[in-house]
C-alpha cells in the first residue's frame, strides 16, 4: 500500500475471501512482522472462525526496505490511519476491527485516541502493551531483560543498515544522506540510545 509520502506498507491476507467477510487487522510488535508466530496463529484462529485477516508490517518490517529514512515507531499512528483509511475505502461493505501487540498495541491505542468516534474500527484489542515507554526502556536493560534488549538493538541496527544498504543501489541520495547524518549505530547499549540517535532525529 503506498502511504501519503510516497512510502509502502506491505499486508499479507489471510481467510477466506468476500466482499462481506469480516476483517481483521493484526499490528506486530518490536522487530516483528506478518511471519512472527503470534501473527500467523491470530490468522488461523480468526480464519477458522471464518474471518479474514491483513497482517500488517510496518515501515520496512516486509523483508524490504522502505523507501524513506524514517522508519517505524510506538508513534507513528498516522501510518496507522493511513492502512485504515485506505481499507475502509476499498472495501466499504466489510467490518473492521483490529489487534495490536506491543508496540502494535501502542501504535492502535494512540490512533483511537487521536480518532476518537471517527474510527471506522468496530472493535479493538491491545494486547502486552508497554504503555509507559520510558518506564520500559529503563526495566529492559536490568537483569535478565537485558538478553531480550539486545536481541532488539541488534535487530534494530541491522534494520537500519539494510535500508542504507538498498539506498546504495536504488540511488536514493537524498534519504542516504539522511541517514548518514545519524550518530554511529555503533556501541549503541540501550533503547534510550536507539531512540536519540535514529527515532529522534528521523
Amino acid at each position: 500500500m503506498t502511504l501519503q509520502d510516497g512510502d509502502f506498507i506491505d499486508v499479507d491476507w489471510y481467510g477466506p475471501g468476500g466482499e462481506s467477510v469480516n476483517c481483521v487487522l493484526l499490528l506486530h510488535g518490536l522487530t516483528g512482522s506478518s511471519s512472527s508466530l503470534y501473527i500467523l496463529g491470530q490468522q488461523q484462529a480468526l480464519a477458522a472462525r471464518g474471518w479474514q485477516s491483513v497482517a500488517v508490517n510496518w515501515r520496512g518490517c516486509s523483508g524490504e526496505p522502505n523507501h524513506r529514512a524514517r522508519g517505524y515507531h510506538s508513534g507513528a499512528s498516522e501510518d496507522l490511519a493511513d492502512v485504515v483509511n485506505q481499507l475502509t475505502l476499498r472495501y466499504p461493505n466489510k467490518l473492521f476491527a483490529a489487534v495490536g501487540y506491543s508496540l502494535g498495541g501502542n501504535v492502535l491505542l494512540k490512533y483511537l485516541g487521536e480518532e476518537g468516534s471517527n474510527t471506522p474500527l468496530k472493535a479493538a484489542a491491545a494486547v502486552s502493551v508497554p504503555f509507559r515507554l520510558d518506564h520500559c526502556a529503563d526495566r529492559i536493560s536490568k537483569g535478565f531483560s537485558r538478553i531480550y534488549q539486545a536481541r532488539f538493538l541488534r535487530d534494530l541496527r541491522q534494520y537500519v543498515e539494510h535500508k542504507q544498504q538498498a539506498f546504495v543501489r536504488q540511488g536514493r541520495r537524498e534519504e542516504l544522506e539522511r541517514l548518514a547524518a545519524l550518530e554511529t549505530l555503533q556501541g549503541m547499549k540501550t533503547f534510550w540510545d536507539f531512540d536519540g540517535r535514529v527515532t529522534a532525529p528521523l
